[in-house]
């Protein structure tokens, strides 16, 4: 394995990307959480984004979304993960892999009939399963009531954004407090 060097002595304007391409990195796909859509939905929600892990040393390393500066700083790995297949873009949603309900054998089984989320099961078509058997039925009607039951925790969802909102304010105000006092004290001090 080549060895990424840091040295800047040979640093090249016009490719500020020299030496990258010894750097080991992998692009992946990951998943972010919608918050907006969280909030709408009452549960989390989550979306497929892509990333990319950089092993900068031993004992750093980043994982982080895809920018677009890095589809330039790694030209060749970015296509050549984009050609492999290696990504497989879901719907937004609850994924499987998140949801208590479901195996890890079953997370597999849904990926064939190109099903990663909650949502994307509970609106299955009976056409799409096939001859699978009673266990997809099941999940199905799994998938349904928790959809179902996650829409009437919506209030509660938003309240308790709301307070924790409302919380770091307060927090916020009482730091900035407790520092004018110190100030007040200590100016009252130098007035003695």
């Amino acid at each position: 394995m080549e060895t990424f060097n840091s040295d800047i002595s040979h640093f090249d304007p016009r490719n500020p990307f020299a030496g990258d391409e010894k750097m080991p990195i992998k692009f992946h796909m990951g998943a972010l959480e919608d918050s907006e859509e969280t909030v709408k939905q009452g549960r989390p929600i989550f979306k497929d984004v892509e990333f990319i892990t950089i092993f900068v040393s031993k004992d750093s390393i980043v994982d982080r979304p895809v920018r677009d500066d890095d589809k330039q700083r790694f030209p060749r790995q970015y296509q050549g993960w984009k050609l492999t297949g290696a990504s497989v873009p879901g719907a937004a949603g609850t994924p499987l892999e998140n949801w208590a309900q479901i195996s890890r054998a079953q997370v597999e089984e849904m990926k064939y009939f190109k099903v990663f989320t909650v949502e994307q099961l509970a609106e299955m078509p009976d056409s799409q399963v096939g001859g699978s058997g009673m266990g997809v039925q099941r999940l199905k009607a799994l998938a349904k009531a928790f959809v179902e039951s996650a829409k009437g925790e919506l209030p509660l969802l938003k309240m308790r954004m709301e307070l924790e909102a409302r919380d770091g304010v307060v927090t916020e105000l009482t730091s900035e407090v407790r520092r004018l006092t110190k100030l007040v004290e200590n100016m009252a001090k130098q007035a003695a």
